[in-house]
């Protein structure tokens, strides 16, 4: 790979791949659409706003606008009276900013404090948010207001809570509350509160549902709006009198996994108007259906992901990928149909189509994944590079990603895998995993390379695997239980359960009792625990600020690998946490991982 193809290959990895590295947090209103973008040159996120038929940055290009509540963020922004909110990625401290340009200034700030799905309260001049406040293991929650002189705590009864939801007439408020030992994807609960005058709490109530709720959401003409999954998929109920009335009927996910704060795929505009994802074979399709939830028709047919909505003037905006588009933010005009692309990343006109591949296993299970081929393969069977995502309850989508069509550029075919625990695939799809991660992920991967191979795809003496965090663990077990593959890389990823489990954020501090379960069934499914299972040669990529993924922990597992004469090369980033944000690691990240591949059988066209 010469410099040229190199920084031209990072240009489009900055700008297009997940919402993290391209467009993402998406809002709007009568003073326009607000979103998030990365620099290309520095990583950082930066808030932009449409207004006038342009788009322009708001922002300083110093400041990374960011939360790290959970550790995962989101619901970074909210606009109020003619500013801009926002968090400070640095010291996470709520900064607010003239829409004129003015330099922004220091709104909010509480010692050892975190902030995100901030929510604006524009009748008292307010702004909502979920509130964390202590070290990342012994933090405390709860929902506040935030006024310049004054915070009043809404709620502070739960271990956590989601973004809260405000009624168009300012007198209800809806949010999510859940408890350890649960994520929020497990076992969640709405709660609805009815407000005085001055904006407290008078009384409230509970709705359970029996399984998970997200995204509460107001109509506009103030009906509560839901997503539970108590049914067995996330679909659309409304709530009255304590009861959940569905909205549609049809079998299928409608939002993707909450892993963040302020998320929003569907909205109800008024009494006769709907707007929803809905997910088949994995891929988000946007739709308007009437108030009850039948179907009018699909919009953004193009879109295969979608990152956000929002409405405003008879406007629906929102933040997509496709197979033959980055992210790039859109808008269609409900009344008359008609789309325009407002902001978008640039997309190569030869980026690789996928092809939707299920791979039979046992008991009548299935297991998915996007496989894209090179274009030119002289004949020959190409090699494989198999993805595995992060989460693991997270997943992969057909869409363009400039890193995939920068391998099949370089005559490799890739599988982007969706293993048992994946979102979008139904509550007991995702459930699946309880008790067996380390295992059924590690069959999956192994039967769809088997599927690949069978249907002569790609060539068996040439198989790849990598993943990152969640993914990485998957990738190191499978390399300890089968000779399948050739070699692996392992991006931050999992090698100690049991050190995870003590020292990760407290989001996740309860997590891996139920991927795992028991001390003696994490210690099994550890790959430090298997070393003398492991033959292929491993790359690992790491942050050396990675407060998930201790960096300890993949240098031990390194350096006992290597001990066994296994090939286990360290690339380290020292200003790098859990994921590679910086333009120039991207470069050398990708140049590394290729050129190991390449090393250990792969080609290079």
């Amino acid at each position: 790979m010469n410099d040229r193809e190199l920084q031209d290959f990072d240009n489009d990895l900055c700008q297009a791949a997940l919402p993290a590295d391209g467009l993402s947090d998406l809002r709007a209103n009568q003073a326009g659409a607000f979103w998030l973008a990365a620099d290309p040159t520095t990583g950082r996120r930066r808030l932009w706003h449409w207004v006038n038929d342009r788009a322009r940055p708001l922002t300083p290009p110093e400041l990374d606008v960011t939360s790290r509540v959970n550790g995962y963020g989101g619901g970074a922004h909210a606009y109020l009276d003619g500013t801009v909110i926002f968090v400070a990625d640095d010291t996470q401290r709520l900064y607010r900013q003239s829409l004129t340009g003015a330099e922004p200034h220091l709104w909010w700030s509480l010692p050892d404090t975190r902030y995100g799905g901030l929510t604006a309260d524009p009748r008292r001049q307010r702004l909502l948010a979920v509130e964390e406040q202590g070290s990342a293991r012994k933090a405390t929650q709860r929902l506040v207001a935030l006024s310049d002189n004054e915070r009043i705590v809404l709620s502070e009864e739960a271990d956590f809570h989601g973004a809260p939801a405000l009624s168009p007439n300012g007198q209800r408020l809806a949010w999510v509350e859940w408890a350890f030992p649960h994520m929020p994807w497990q076992r969640a609960h709405l709660v609805i509160a009815d407000l005085d005058p001055g904006g407290r709490i008078l009384h409230r109530q509970t709705w359970d549902g029996g399984g998970a709720v997200t995204q509460p959401c107001f109509s506009g003409d103030g009906k509560l709006v839901v997503i539970s999954d108590h049914c067995g998929w996330w679909q659309p109920y409304r709530i009255e009198g304590g009861r959940a009335y569905p909205l549609g009927k049809h079998p299928a996910d409608h939002v993707p996994t909450p892993w963040q704060l302020g998320e929003c795929h569907h909205l109800w505009p008024d009494r006769h108007t709907g707007l929803l994802l809905r997910f088949r074979q994995g891929a988000a399709q946007t739709v308007q259906v009437d108030g009850l939830g039948r179907d009018h028709h699909r919009l953004l047919s193009d879109a295969t992901r979608v990152i956000g909505l929002a409405t405003a003037e008879g406007w629906l905006y929102a933040i997509t990928q496709g197979p033959s588009h980055a992210a790039r933010l859109a808008r269609v005009d409900l009344s008359t149909g008609h789309q325009q692309t407002l902001h978008a990343q640039p997309t190569p006109v030869d980026a690789p189509s996928p092809t939707y591949i299920s791979a039979p296993l046992p008991d009548d299970e299935h297991v998915t994944a996007f496989v894209y081929l090179p274009d030119a393969t002289d004949g020959a069977l190409p090699p494989l590079i198999m993805r595995v995502h992060g989460g693991p309850t997270a997943a992969c989508y057909p869409v363009f990603d400039p890193l995939i069509r920068w391998w099949t550029r370089q005559g490799y075919a890739v599988a982007d895998l969706n293993p048992r625990g994946s979102g979008n695939f139904g509550r007991a799809f995702r459930e699946r995993l309880a008790g067996q991660w380390g295992r059924l992920d590690v069959e999956d991967a192994i039967a769809m390379a088997d599927e690949l191979i069978a249907r002569r795809l790609v060539d068996p003496g040439r198989l790849f695997l990598r993943g990152q965090s969640a993914g990485g663990f998957t990738v190191l077990n499978t390399l300890a239980s089968t000779r399948r593959f050739c070699a692996g890389a392992s991006l931050y990823g999992v090698t100690d359960a049991q050190r995870l489990a003590s020292m990760t954020h407290r989001f996740e501090s309860k997590y891996l009792d139920w991927l795992l379960g028991d001390d003696r069934a994490r210690q099994e499914a550890s790959p430090i625990n298997r070393l003398n299972d492991f033959s292929a040669p491993i790359i690992f990529f790491q942050g050396s600020l990675d407060a998930v993924v201790l960096p300890d922990q993949t240098l031990s597992m390194a350096r006992a690998l290597r001990q066994r004469q296994i090939t286990a090369e360290v690339v380290v980033f020292p200003d790098e946490g859990h994921g590679i944000r910086h333009p120039s690691n991207r470069q050398r990240l990708i140049a590394r991982e290729l050129a190991f591949f390449t090393a250990q059988g792969g080609t290079v066209s």
